[in-house]
């Protein structure tokens, strides 16, 4: 039995192993670009693909919008920006559909009125998005106001016309924690119980937004986050955290946790400003991915972290992550492939309803 035993060990030491691959989806929210001239573009979306295979870490695609894998096929999600330029003067819209599509952006345009001096301000940016679910938060200032009106608002993916209750997703005790934090954030800013117009708690607003977006949070990657909004002279709304716990089947898998942690202990870590909130390991182990600016992908060898980026990409921009998906085995491939194909296709532009101000011409 022991020389059986022996010529299995011996033979597994010969036998070649597959190796490990996997691929990671990181989905970004970039605040501002300059196209070389000096102009600053309009907020974006754009998907890089990584692959990690043979030891090395590859940028195999990247991709205007979000693409977002599906059991239907890559789905392509953004927003798209029609008005004056410049990032506080417009309407956006969002749009989801699969990515060869037309998407049809969520919501009705309505032209400037010539007789105003000042346009309406009605920003929707994506915080969040997984095969199933959009986050999306909205910044809404009629036209010639100093008010703002903050929401947020968690979709189906396929049904971006309806606004989903906390509970549907996430039962009743989040609708709980959801009044908690928003009486705890009227409490904390002294809104008084006297002021008219200050807005009640209400289960659809109510989003996923990553935590360095979200007011007062320093610990978690995610969190869930409300808001409430109340007239200028009541000192305005607020966006809170909820504080309730987000499950891992939302946000996806977290490889190698407490190896992770270790390795953001090292001098090369702190070096590169490395934090735990934004850092994540591949599944083999082999690669650290930080998010913190763009993305960098450092090499991990016996003694450690490599001292410097085995890439890098859009570092020199203003970022959010919005989604982070892995594929592992085959699936790298057709990943791969598609990601690519998309890269080099010229993709169908948003359209969305125009409609007439009441009062225009």
């Amino acid at each position: 039995m022991r020389s059986i035993l022996c010529t299995l060990v011996i033979l597994s030491l010969w036998i070649p192993h597959a190796p490990a691959q996997s691929a990671v989806l990181i989905g970004l929210h970039i605040f501002n670009a300059d196209d070389g001239t000096g102009k600053q573009q309009q907020p974006s979306y754009r998907t890089f693909l990584i692959t990690f295979r043979d030891g090395k870490a590859q940028l195999a695609a990247d991709v205007p919008d979000l693409i977002v894998p599906r059991k239907d096929g890559f789905w392509r999600v953004g927003t798209l920006h029609k008005g004056p330029p410049g990032e506080f003067m417009a309407q956006e819209f969002v749009y989801a559909g699969p990515a060869r599509s037309v998407p049809r952006a969520e919501g009705e345009y309505h032209p400037e009125n010539p007789d105003w001096n000042c346009s309406e301000t009605d920003r929707a940016t994506i915080e969040f998005v997984n095969p199933d679910l959009l986050s999306v938060s909205y910044v809404t200032e009629p036209a010639c106001s100093l008010e703002e009106e903050h929401q947020h608002g968690t979709y189906k993916l396929d049904e971006l016309e309806k606004e989903l209750e906390i509970t549907a997703v996430l039962g009743a005790a989040a609708w709980d924690a959801e009044k908690k934090a928003d009486a705890a954030a009227k409490k904390d800013k002294d809104i008084s119980s006297g002021c008219i117009g200050v807005s009640k708690p209400d289960p659809t607003n109510w989003g996923i937004e990553r935590y360095n977006r979200a007011p007062g949070n320093k610990t978690q990657t995610w969190v869930f986050v409300g808001d409430f909004n109340a007239p200028h002279v009541c000192l305005g709304g607020d966006t809170y955290v909820i504080k309730f716990p987000i499950p891992g089947s939302l946000t996806g898998p977290t490889y190698h946790a407490d190896t992770l942690s270790s390795f953001l202990q090292s001098k090369v870590a702190k070096d590169n400003n490395l934090v735990p909130t934004e850092s994540l390991l591949t599944p083999a182990g082999d690669f650290l991915v930080d998010l913190s600016n763009g993305v960098r992908v450092f090499a991990i060898k016996q003694q450690g972290l490599e001292p410097k980026p085995a890439l890098s990409a859009a570092t020199n921009l203003e970022t959010n992550v919005v989604m982070v998906q892995w594929a592992l085995g085959r699936h790298v491939r057709e990943w791969e492939a598609e990601l690519q194909s998309l890269q080099e296709a010229h993709l169908p532009e948003a359209t969305v309803a125009t409609g007439t101000r009441q009062g225009s011409n």
